[in-house]
Formats: C-alpha cells, sequence, structure tokens
C-alpha cells in the first residue's frame, strides 16, 4: 500500500518558515524536533489523524552531516526559492519494493536510509546527492515502523489546517504520471506539465481558505 503522507515547506531557517505560513494561514506551526543524522529541525502540525505538514530548514545548532542534506536543503538554487512548499511525501509498506520500481523505469528515488528520533522509527528514501528525483516533482518515499507508535501525526497539534487539492507543475508530467502509475497511487495529485517545477497545496485554515 502507497498513500500521500505530508507536505514539506522548507526555509532558510525555521524562524523565516514560521512567518511565512502565519502570514498565509493564520496559523503558527509548533515545534517538531531535530534530525541529528541530517543536520534539521522542524516545525510540524497535523493535517488529520495520519497526514500532517511540517516546515523544515537546517539546524544552525547541529554538527553538518557528512553527506547532502534531504529535500535539497543544500542545494544553492533550491535555496534561492526558500521559503516555498518543497516536497510531497508518500508512506508505503513496501519502501524496498517502490525504489525498485521505479528504478525499472529509470527513476532513482534514492536508499532506503533509517532514521530515529524519540520513539519514531522510520526508513526514508535519500538521493547520494540529497536532490529530488525529477527536478522536484517525484514523491518522496518513508516506511514509518510498524513496531513503533501510532502515525506521528496523532501526536501532533492540530490547527485544523486541511489540504483541499495538490499540485504538481513540472517539465517532467509524463515521467511522474508513469512513476506514479508503477507505484500503483491511487489518491493523486493534479499534474500539470510545466516549464519549471512547482508545487502547490490548495489548503483550509480556521481563518479561510489559503495557497501554500
Amino acid at each position: 500500500m502507497i498513500t500521500f503522507d505530508h507536505i514539506a515547506i522548507a526555509a532558510p531557517s525555521l524562524d523565516v518558515g514560521a512567518e511565512y505560513v502565519r502570514s498565509l494561514t493564520g496559523l503558527t506551526f509548533p515545534k517538531g524536533g531535530e534530525h541529528p543524522d541530517m543536520g534539521t529541525h522542524n516545525l510540524v502540525t497535523a493535517l488529520g489523524p495520519d497526514t500532517f505538514a511540517e516546515v523544515i530548514a537546517i539546524n544552525p545548532g547541529a554538527t553538518p552531516p557528512n553527506r547532502p542534506r534531504w529535500f535539497a536543503l543544500d542545494n544553492p538554487t533550491e535555496q534561492a526559492k526558500f521559503p516555498c512548499l518543497q516536497a510531497w511525501l508518500l508512506r508505503t509498506d513496501d519502501i524496498d519494493g517502490c525504489i525498485a520500481k521505479a528504478t525499472e523505469i529509470g527513476i532513482d528515488l534514492g536508499h532506503a536510509t533509517p532514521f530515529k528520533r524519540d520513539a519514531l522509527r522510520w526508513r526514508f528514501a535519500v538521493t547520494d546527492d540529497g536532490e529530488i528525483p525529477l527536478d522536484g516533482a517525484a514523491p518522496l518515499l518513508l516506511q514509518w515502523d510498524e513496531t513503533g507508535p501510532s502515525h506521528p501525526a496523532n501526536i501532533m497539534t492540530d490547527l485544523g489546517l486541511r489540504i483541499d487539492a495538490l499540485t504538481i507543475e513540472t517539465p517532467h508530467a509524463d515521467r511522474l504520471g508513469a512513476l506514479l502509475d508503477a507505484l500503483d497511487l491511487k489518491d493523486r495529485p493534479e499534474i500539470q506539465q510545466a516549464d519549471t517545477t512547482k508545487i502547490t497545496a490548495h489548503v483550509s485554515t480556521p481563518n479561510g481558505k489559503a495557497i501554500l
């Protein structure tokens, strides 16, 4: 099974990211946690019982990792766009199988790398260069450890934010469609052919509609 898990907003700092989402939604995302293996930290809010949104940034107080960080956070071209909705993520119960299916159609989703924070354990597909495949349009994959607690969204503050629609603009619309076919994703975002990659989320908030 594979399904939508969460969205990630990349920012040059958590303060900038917090102000960015606050300016668009009127909501203040609570503190999440740190990812020592990647030198990052985040803010998080639930989007429901098993989905969430995060603001992620390089943690200036952490030891830099000995590899490129995830979410293309070390890419200067990407950094120039921050803050922005940087990635959409899918969860699966067979991350190795999903990576293999993508490889069969010529798309490298990376390696399933184990991570942990507090009681949470998960595996995350990370490319060697930290980039997001298909010039940022491909979904990132993760697999939560079934022996751990319930989905982390259950213990996050729920501010009433909900995703109404997700749109992926990409120069690789056909390849992204083929990837989602290979992964057998049922509930899909809208895919639009475009010159550059852009991910847009139309959301509902207690303050009205907004676009991330």
